[in-house]
């Protein structure tokens, strides 16, 4: 890669970003599309994001960029336009520069999507999100817009659980209790944790596996480690175990697709990302 005068810059705003995988993922789709450009991380101080975005906004050679945590639902807010996705979800992940303007939108949710369907899952009726911060909500979304027809959520934090209710009221919360989340597992056919547990390689969220039917699909978020021990486990009971790397390579191609209106294969990059060890990345 070579970056000269004329070279457009995007990158990954967030805190921290020292380990995030875009980078990897989107230098590599520049070169495989030939386009001039070079992505980058941007950590950003919590306390100064309307300044650091207010910057982007006016730098001419940015021509847009990603947001990761802590910041795709404060963002939303600072943005001159939203797509009706990012406005539903509440979250921003992608961000275009427009004429001295910022327009949102929220490819996280698509990704998500897409993940299941690359992954041999056509048809969910029932599902269960763990979990209601940021993450969940783009699942949520993702979730509805597959016509998925009974939805519940747990959380450990019951103000997050009020807040996400508030916006995705076809949810039925579930008291974040083992005993009480068996219940409805039987008739569920996808769980999916939004949560960190499991990222320290010990760590469960209060879902027992065994109660679940034998065709259920378990999907977690969390791709570092590639395999969580609620993975492992669902893995050894001979349940479909799903992380979300492919989410993340996923909603990454959409983005390019906002920027510069181009499609890449995923199956390409994906590729790529696994021959460099991306399985052991951060978003």
């Amino acid at each position: 890669m070579v970056v000269s005068g004329k070279s457009k810059v995007l990158g990954v705003v967030g805190n921290p970003v020292s380990h995030s995988l875009s980078p990897l993922i989107h230098n590599y789709v520049y070169s495989l599309l030939g386009i001039d450009a070079v992505y980058i991380p941007i950590e950003a101080k919590e306390a100064y994001i309307e300044e650091v975005l207010s910057g982007l906004c006016f730098m001419t050679n940015v021509i847009g960029f990603n947001v990761t945590i802590p910041f795709k639902e404060r963002v939303l807010r600072l943005m001159d336009m939203n797509s009706e996705e990012a406005n539903a979800i509440g979250a921003v992940n992608t961000v275009k520069r427009g004429e001295d303007k910022l327009i949102g939108y929220n490819t996280d949710w698509k990704g998500f999507v897409e993940s299941l369907r690359v992954n041999g899952v056509e048809r969910v009726n029932s599902a269960l999100v763990v979990g209601a911060g940021g993450a969940s909500k783009a699942v949520a979304y993702g979730l509805i817009r597959m016509g998925v027809e009974r939805l519940f959520v747990t959380n450990r934090n019951p103000t997050h659980l009020e807040m996400f209710l508030e916006r995705f009221p076809s949810f039925q919360p579930v008291r974040w209790d083992q005993d009480e989340i068996s219940k409805v597992l039987p008739d569920v056919d996808l769980v999916v944790n939004t949560t960190s547990l499991g990222m320290d390689g010990v760590s469960f969220p209060p879902v027992d596996l065994e109660r679940l039917k034998k065709s259920a699909v378990i999907y977690d978020l969390i791709y570092r480690p590639a395999k969580t021990p609620f993975l492992r486990w669902a893995e050894e009971m001979g349940l479909k175990a799903v992380n979300g790397l492919d989410m993340l390579i996923l909603q990454a191609l959409y983005a390019v697709e906002i920027w510069f209106g181009k499609v890449v294969d995923f199956e390409q990059v994906r590729d790529y990302v696994h021959q460099m060890g991306g399985s052991n990345g951060q978003a």
